[in-house]
């Protein structure tokens, strides 16, 4: 059984579009690959570090921060800054 993949636009609470990402499985959005984005609307480093907050470059806000996950870097995502992205 095949992985289901789904682009996906993650936004922040004030509107502001954060990137492109391809989202794969059903459910929420928790975590982010670095190696999954499509389009970056906000300006991360290709080579960014861990432990580095990811802000919203309108508001300010909080969107994550970076952390190693199954051996890759990840933006694992704050759910209060971001809109809602469930699938499924």
């Amino acid at each position: 059984m095949s992985e289901r993949i789904t682009a996906i636009t993650v936004t922040c609470k004030c509107g502001q579009k954060l990137f492109k990402y391809q989202k794969a499985g059903t459910g929420r959005l928790i975590k982010c690959f670095i190696a999954r984005i499509l389009a970056d609307y906000t300006g991360i480093p290709e080579k960014i570090g861990l432990g580095i907050a990811v802000l919203c470059p309108a508001c300010g806000g909080r969107v994550g921060t970076t952390q190693r996950i199954h051996g890759s870097v990840a933006i694992k995502l704050n759910q209060g800054q971001i809109q809602g992205v469930r699938i499924g």
